[in-house]
């Protein structure tokens, strides 16, 4: 195993940080869970995976699950706050790139079942209600990004299809983002949320 600065590695597993709920409610209503201390767990079953967990911020958690074969996954938690990451990918080279960050608190899941989808997302979390973000991929060759920057900012995005293109950016507090993709070829829209805005989007059709 090759260690690498601050804490990244291929595969770990670490001892269980203490988890809970508290109040408030990230993306899908669910309570933010309470981090304390570091953990890493990875589960692989397939072949080729890759998998880097980098964690700096004193209460991390992060949780990658894997099955197909070539999937890659990086998770970055660092920054004074806490983190809290799920990410499973189900298929054939697929890839995710999650950055956590910030004094406050983030939680992200996200899920990719197909072939090919490409999801990144950055998180930096000022003091205050946590941010929150739910991200699914069904199908082959999506990309979705995804950044927020504040506080109290929650997002759903969820691409079903081949081929679609999702891009969406929360700055500022208090912003509620919904947005379905379901078909085939569809553009980013190029959302971008400036504080205490809420949007609810859904997308069909394609080529």
């Amino acid at each position: 195993m090759r260690m690498l600065s601050p804490f990244l590695i291929p595969i770990a597993v670490a001892a269980a940080p203490a988890l809970a709920q508290s109040g408030g409610a990230p993306a899908g209503g669910a309570g933010m869970p309470v981090v304390e201390g570091r953990g890493v767990y990875v589960t692989q079953i397939g072949q080729s995976h890759t998998v880097q967990v980098s964690q700096s911020a004193p209460n991390a958690y992060a949780n990658v699950r894997q099955e197909g074969e070539r999937n890659e996954a990086v998770v970055d938690q660092r920054g004074d706050g806490i983190a809290y990451s799920e990410v499973v990918q189900s298929g054939d080279r697929n890839r995710a790139a999650i950055v956590q960050d910030g004094p406050g608190s983030n939680f992200l899941t996200l899920t990719q079942s197909g072939q090919d989808n490409q999801a990144a997302a950055q998180q930096n979390a000022t003091p205050g209600a946590h941010n929150g973000a739910i991200l699914t991929q069904v199908g082959n060759q999506n990309v979705m990004a995804l950044t927020q920057d504040g506080s109290d900012n929650q997002a759903v995005l969820t691409q079903q299809g081949d081929g679609n293109q999702m891009a969406a950016s929360q700055t500022g507090d208090g912003n509620r983002l919904t947005w379905t993709q379901d078909g085939f070829g569809l553009p980013s829209l190029g959302v971008a949320q400036t504080g205490a805005q809420a949007i609810q989007i859904t997308q069909t059709g394609g080529r």
